[in-house]
């Protein structure tokens, strides 16, 4: 048996490219979740620089909308009224997927739904007690948005493909 040598496409070479570049970006941003930025990274290099753009589109307004809502509830939370009861709050964050998906349907933003409801979960349940909620949200939306730039200009480098046998 013969055993052939690793072969790394074109679009894992831009992967990998763009996510150190995220990487980078967080080292002089210094916010410390180049994380979120890599998986826009990753999640927009697509086949054809079109189909990076559509996935970008769509991950952007997601990314927006989810964590406008997180931010919304956990404004709502430290200004207003905070669920006391965990098992409550969890209930009241899981009822609110409701309208999130209603909206996104009715923006037209079904493909965007699922990040939507991620991002918002992500906001409210794992940075709700935060010191500075609002800004990891800021945060959040700003690294996806550093995914998605450095993924689109990295799309644009044309590769050779490697033909197969």
């Amino acid at each position: 048996m013969k055993i052939s040598p690793l072969k790394v496409g074109g679009r894992t070479i831009k992967t990998v490219i763009a996510v150190f570049l995220c990487f980078l970006v967080d080292t002089v941003r210094n916010s410390n979740t180049a994380f979120y930025a890599a998986i826009a990274a990753i999640l927009c290099i697509q086949r054809t620089p079109k189909d990076s753009l559509r996935e970008a589109l769509n991950r952007e307004i997601a990314t927006i909308i989810g964590g406008v809502w997180g931010m919304t509830v956990l404004l709502i939370e430290k200004n207003i009224y905070l669920i006391p009861c965990e098992i409550l709050r969890y209930l009241c964050l899981s009822i609110l997927l409701i309208p999130l998906i209603n909206f996104s349907v009715l923006i037209k933003q079904e493909k965007g739904t699922f990040l939507m409801c991620v991002v918002f979960l992500c906001i409210t349940v794992t940075h709700g007690t935060d010191e500075s909620p609002l800004m990891f949200g800021l945060n959040r939306i700003a690294d996806t948005t550093v995914g998605i730039v450095i993924a689109l200009l990295i799309n644009q480098i044309p590769v050779a493909e490697q033909k197969a046998k």
